[in-house]
């Protein structure tokens, strides 16, 4: 099945200048092999030598991060649009970054103090820019701060904790 993959400028030179490559594929691995068939050179700058997406690119799949998704296992269905996405923090894990998100808690989790968790554990700096808890559940917009990997492994550690973490917009430089 065919998808639609868009090639980010910083990538082009090596699909001979197209910001779109069409690729039969059925997952976003399946695809980034193609991909690399059709454009030899290309895995490399998009996964590590694991094979894994690299922590500063981002693959959307209709819109959605794929590392909320199945990561490199994400189905493709017939015209799926993928997007790849260097994200502006780039390099070290120590660079400070900004990161939005939407954090959603189950009725399980709305009582639990997740917040001051990551604060606690990960030395993350919350701030909360828009939120609605009832008993049955909790939605807030939550812009973290702090160093790279710092941010990273926190916001791994509450989706293991059970709230559902999606991405509001890439990361940022903290100026």
């Amino acid at each position: 099945m065919a998808v639609n993959v868009r090639i980010p400028e910083v990538l082009r030179k090596l699909t001979n200048g197209s910001d779109m490559v069409s690729l039969e594929a059925g997952t976003v691995g399946q695809m980034i092999e193609a991909l690399e068939k059709a454009h030899p050179g290309i895995k490399e700058r998009i996964c590590d030598e694991k094979g894994n997406v690299r922590r500063f690119v981002n693959v959307f799949v209709n819109e959605e991060d794929i590392r909320f998704q199945e990561n490199l296992d994400t189905p493709l269905a017939a015209g799926t649009e993928v997007s790849i996405l260097p994200a502006i923090a780039g390099g070290s894990g120590s660079q400070e970054v900004v990161r939005r998100v939407y954090l959603t808690f189950n009725q399980e989790m709305v009582t639990k103090p997740i917040i001051y968790e990551l604060v606690k554990k990960f030395n993350v700096v919350p701030n909360i820019r828009t939120a609605s808890v009832t008993e049955d559940i909790g939605i807030m917009s939550v812009q973290f701060s702090g160093k790279a990997d710092d941010v990273e492994k926190a916001l791994e550690w509450a989706k293991k904790q059970g709230v559902k973490v999606d991405p509001i917009e890439m990361n940022v430089v903290e100026p």
